[in-house]
């Protein structure tokens, strides 16, 4: 044992260290993660987009199941939201709409990190709501159902809202993109002409298409959303896939855009998306406005007043639903009827912030979609997640997890991010970050990547760690439709455009070149 006096130091020392400590302001908190800032005070992400966006993808490739008609389904065929601490709860679920983002996460996600099994979870939804389509003699025939109000996994409810059935039919086309599946491609076939079939004039009142309606009797509930950039979409696809071979679908798509342009775009009456709201006029969400800014910039040959449209579109929004900063970080609101802080509608804001960025070179934009892209980051990975898979809150307001909100609606808006914000995709690393067409096959190695694109023509970005020579259907490409350096800090950035191949090889110029 120490003599007592020698001990009196080490007790001075260590009440000094104490007493240090004790004056150490706390550290703050954003839901359950320490606030990361960098010199200037601007908002990090608390952890790598890639660590959020594998542990998100984990959650849904095993998550826990519950005894159905069907056997042992995961939650998010049965239900659309959880408790805070994971538990399960029954809710109303929205199989149609998160089939869709079902699908933009697969193929994203796949593209992105090579992992195949993360198409499981989409091709579970597709074949559920494939299973339960109207039957051929009620009004609306063979379309599915996009909501289950029971819910208990069987979806047999009468009522549903047409830009669902868009939303759902274009996942059928994804996945038909994604895996060749004709069955997937012939039901959206039938989904389309029941669209059209449907199609009315539209004005201030009317969209093209209703909201709501009962599919077995033909009444309209509802007959205004301003979500009719679904129908656009899923038409441009039908459309491209061969689809259209009276040229109906064509001239409905053109329709139903005028429309777009000629009312929400004009008069900012974007109600009408939420499958939990009875919809009222003046229940206004960023949604829809969001969704049509990103076809836009999408599609800039579609759409000549982009350059004017969509910023108008991004000022609304904020203003409307923006006015909560974290840090300096727009922090989105959903809707009129539920203005809480959301992360799934701060990082859409953010995707269409950086695609605006990635056309027009717009600083402040780039800024402030990394802020946001930040801010959203700290609702994942909750105290409740397990054995790295993500449990997530959906926002800085709302913390009970939603399948939509905490990871289908969720996911993509990252990984739309980093394509055109190569900085956010991790260093050192072979990734696609992002195509504007669907990558059907992809393979990773230390020097070479290798995919194949359903569509003939298309751009994709990657990040290499490598100097790469491409090769396009086993022949090199023209250098001046490959680009390869540094951007904005970010190193190995890699743009491709490809113009009639769809099978590219990128591998190191220090190697040998091969053959796919």
């Amino acid at each position: 044992m120490l003599p007592r006096v020698a001990c009196l130091p080490m007790l001075m020392l260590a009440a000094v260290l104490f007493s240090v400590r004790a004056a150490e302001p706390p550290k703050e908190m954003l839901l359950d993660h320490e606030v990361r800032l960098n010199p200037e005070g601007r908002l990090l992400p608390w952890a790598g987009y890639d660590h959020i966006l594998r542990g998100s993808v984990e959650y849904l490739k095993h998550c826990p199941t519950v005894r159905t008609r069907h056997g042992e389904d995961p939650w998010y065929l049965v239900t659309s939201k959880l408790n805070p601490d994971g538990s399960f709860r029954r809710n109303q679920n929205n199989q149609g709409g998160n089939l869709w983002y079902a699908m933009e996460t697969a193929a994203r996600w796949r593209a992105y990190s090579g992992d195949q099994a993360c198409l499981e979870p989409a091709r579970l939804l597709l074949e559920r709501v494939m299973s339960h389509h109207t039957p051929d003699d009620w009004a609306w025939p063979g379309v599915p159902r996009t909501q289950d109000n029971s819910p208990d996994g069987v979806y047999t409810d009468q009522t549903s809202e047409v830009d669902k059935i868009c939303m759902a039919a274009a996942g059928y086309l994804r996945w038909h993109a994604l895996t060749g599946d004709t069955e997937a491609l012939a039901a959206a076939g039938r989904i389309a002409a029941v669209i059209a079939a449907n199609a009315v004039g539209g004005d201030a009142d009317h969209s093209p298409l209703p909201f709501r309606v009962n599919l077995k009797t033909g009444e309209v509930l509802d007959p205004y959303t301003s979500n009719i950039v679904a129908v656009v979409v899923f038409l441009d696809m039908a459309r491209d896939m061969g689809l259209d071979a009276d040229g109906r679908l064509a001239v409905l798509r053109d329709r139903c855009w005028e429309w777009v342009m000629a009312y929400p775009v004009q008069n900012h009456r974007w109600s009408g998306y939420f499958e939990d709201v009875d919809n009222n006029m003046e229940n206004l969400n960023q949604f829809t406005p969001l969704e049509t800014a990103r076809y836009m910039l999408a599609h800039p040959d579609r759409e000549p007043r982009w350059r004017e449209t969509v910023p108008e579109l991004l000022r609304w929004v904020e203003e409307r639903f923006g006015r909560e900063r974290r840090h300096g970080a727009v922090s989105l609101c959903e809707q009129d009827c539920c203005m809480k802080e959301m992360s799934s509608h701060t990082a859409r804001f953010a995707s269409v912030l950086a695609a605006w960025h990635r056309m027009t070179g717009d600083p402040e934009a780039r800024g402030k979609a990394l802020d946001a892209f930040a801010l959203s980051t700290y609702s994942a990975f909750s105290r409740h997640s397990k054995d790295g898979r993500a449990l997530n809150y959906v926002g800085v307001g709302y913390i009970d997890p939603w399948f939509s909100d905490s990871y289908f609606d969720y996911i993509p808006h990252f990984l739309c991010g980093m394509a055109a914000l190569p900085e956010m995709a991790p260093a050192g690393e072979n990734r696609l970050l992002g195509s504007t067409g669907t990558v059907r096959r992809i393979e990773y190695g230390n020097d070479r990547v290798t995919y194949e694109a359903f569509e003939p023509e298309g751009t994709e970005v990657l990040r290499v760690r490598f100097t790469p020579q491409v090769l396009a259907d086993g022949a090199p490409m023209d250098p001046a439709r490959w680009q390869h350096g540094t951007l904005r800090g970010a190193e190995g950035v890699l743009e491709i455009r490809r113009q009639g191949e769809r099978r590219i090889v990128v591998e190191s110029a220090g190697v040998p070149a091969k053959t796919p």
